[in-house]
């Protein structure tokens, strides 16, 4: 196995200078300069009260104009993708209910799902939307869609019903496999009807992805970059406005809701985090999604107008142990007293600023859907793993280390230690390694941080190449609860030869539960026929989880984004139906504005 180079993190930084350096200190006057020099387009004094502002880091030479393939697709990874390509329906995280808007409703008829279109729907390059645009979308998903996803690869045949209709025929469908089919973003058959027409002509046939003739078609399908994005939102682009420095969408009244929108254009700042933030602290920008400092949060006091949009988080940030490449974390008692170390309010205060939430119950799911899984009395018999030194000592001694001259040794007696990645410019993360470091030193631990690149942390957990690495638990994707468990003991979690992951054995021994097999269960939490049957494969994962502690939360992701009132906007609504959605996935604030809902000032 090839070791991936780690950049060292700084090891004489203490709490006191990480608060210093993340913007807990004295506010520094630097970003003063750079506003003065930030061109960001107009003033906000001077803008137009029927404009509403955002910020993304977009690229219109680099990016194509292939929506159908979201990656690389100018503004299809940001929330604004749905004022001028809406998705079929919102999802409602709290409810678990459908808000429609292309879709007018979707159906299941024993194995088949109906799902119509509303009537009288136009692209806005006047053609209609109907039951040919559906059908082709889903035909090219089938087609196109990861075979380990959920929902288009389990449809067997697809028919249009009627002019606005389509029927999907699933494989043994259960509860929740057409979450991705519903919300399907469509893609205009103006653009892609040969495309189109091929697929649903090779999905009859039966063929799918991988099979002989996908490939030829999966190759031009990628390559494909029409000239235009034709739109059916609120809102179209303007090709005499899209320039390197911002995008205007304008407004597209034959679009869906396109006369009941507040505002007439919306602009898109090109911009990065820091970019972003400099825009924000100008004026230039009502909402933003991207990632913000401690420091820019302190920093956006001071603008006039300026608040936050509070977005629930469904996962967190937390510690992923590799069994194999450190044996003595096999111990439960080791990783326990291993989370008794860490100080999770501190360490997401310096790595969030005041975007995160602590960890209560440690069940696996972010605490907001372990509250809505268990009562509050099956949660108070949870164990928690608070800041505790007294008991991380006795853990350790329990499981046979000792410490001699304030250094831990293992049973066998060599000296303990771990060393712990975070990533390259994932602030966040960086700051959370370095304060493990930190921790663990302090309790005579051998810790060392550092960071792997960038460009695929993803293929360097996956291969183990790492003894504790910084990474996510819960899921922020999924909105069924076993997603959560997906990602905590599946994901990067193969245990082949070339790609061990975690190597964390999936059938455990749970000390309420007794011999449990994993993998097994969330199968059944994700397939079960009944809600009864995914709610108990849920629960004894959590306790499960909960009790051998097979990764740390440390804390949770809280999303804080910028929004600018009594500039161009009105105001944001905190009570908006849809407001516990996931931020990237299912955004309330767009919904409210295609809804008509988000006002310009008058």
């Amino acid at each position: 196995m090839t070791t991936t180079p780690r950049t060292p993190l700084l090891r004489d930084l203490d709490r006191r200078r990480l608060l210093k350096a993340v913007g807990f200190g004295a506010v520094g006057v630097a970003g003063a300069n750079v506003l003065a020099a930030c061109a960001g387009g107009d003033n906000a004094a001077d803008a137009d009260a029927g404009r509403f502002t955002g910020v993304y880091d977009f690229d219109i030479d680099a990016q194509t104009r292939n929506v159908a393939v979201e990656d690389g697709a100018l503004l299809m990874n940001s929330v604004y993708a749905d004022l001028f390509l809406p998705s079929g329906a919102f999802y409602n995280w709290e409810t678990h209910e459908w808000d429609y808007l292309l879709v007018e409703n979707a159906a299941w008829e024993g194995d088949d799902l109906i799902v119509s279109l509303r009537p009288g729907l136009k692209w806005s390059d006047g053609t209609g939307l109907d039951a040919d645009d559906l059908l082709q979308n889903f035909a090219i998903r089938v087609l196109e869609a990861p075979s380990w996803s959920i929902g288009f690869p389990q449809i067997t045949e697809l028919e249009k019903v009627d002019g606005l209709g389509v029927r999907a025929r699933f494989d043994n469908p259960f509860p929740g496999i057409e979450l991705q089919v519903v919300k399907h973003r469509i893609f205009s058959k103006s653009t892609y009807g040969d495309f189109g027409e091929r697929a649903v002509a090779m999905v009859a046939d039966g063929i799918r992805q991988g099979d002989e003739g996908h490939t030829e078609f999966n190759s031009e399908f990628i390559a494909f970059n029409p000239d235009e994005i034709v739109c059916s939102g609120p809102y179209r682009f303007d090709p005499a406005q899209i320039a390197d420095a911002r995008i205007t969408l304008v407004r597209n009244e034959e679009g869906y809701q396109g006369t009941e929108v507040g505002f007439d254009e919306v602009v898109i700042h090109k911009g990065d985090n820091r970019q972003a933030s400099l825009l924000i602290q100008q004026g230039e920008i009502d909402y933003s999604t991207l990632a913000t400092s401690a420091a820019d949060q302190q920093a956006f006091e001071g603008v006039e107008g300026l608040r936050s949009v509070e977005h629930p988080g469904y996962d967190g940030c937390g510690l992923m142990f590799n069994y194999q490449r450190k044996p003595e974390l096999k111990d439960v008692r080791v990783r326990k007293a291993l989370a008794h170390l860490l100080d999770g309010d501190q360490i997401g205060r310096v790595a969030r600023g005041d975007a995160y939430s602590g960890v209560e119950y440690y069940a696996g799911l972010v605490d907001l859907q372990a509250e809505q899984v268990f009562t509050a009395q099956e949660l108070a018999e949870f164990e928690t793993y608070d800041l505790d030194h007294d008991r991380a000592a006795e853990l350790l001694e329990e499981a046979g280390w000792t410490k001699q001259d304030g250094t831990w040794r293992l049973p066998d007696g060599t000296e303990a230690g771990f060393e712990v990645i975070g990533v390259v410019g994932w602030g966040d993360f960086e700051l959370t390694a370095t304060q493990v470091e930190e921790a663990w030193n302090d309790f005579g631990i051998r810790t060392t941080a550092s960071n792997v690149p960038a460009d695929n942390p993803w293929g360097i957990w996956s291969a183990g190449d790492f003894e504790v690495a910084v990474r996510h638990w819960g899921n922020p994707e999924i909105p069924s609860y076993w997603g959560a468990f997906q990602m905590n003991f599946l994901v990067e979690n193969a245990r082949t030869g070339e790609t061990p992951g975690q190597a964390f054995d999936l059938v455990v021994d749970s000390p309420s539960q007794g011999e449990v097999d994993l993998e097994a269960l969330v199968e059944v939490a994700k397939t079960a026929p009944t809600e009864e049957e995914q709610t108990e494969a849920l629960k004894t994962m959590a306790i499960v989880f909960n009790e051998l502690l097979p990764r740390i939360p440390i804390w949770t992701y809280k999303y804080l984004a910028p929004a600018l009132e009594g500039v161009r906007v009105a105001g944001f609504d905190d009570d908006h139906p849809a407001a516990q959605n996931q931020i990237y996935m299912d955004n309330h604030v767009m919904l409210s504005l295609i809804q008509g809902d988000l006002r310009p000032v008058e």
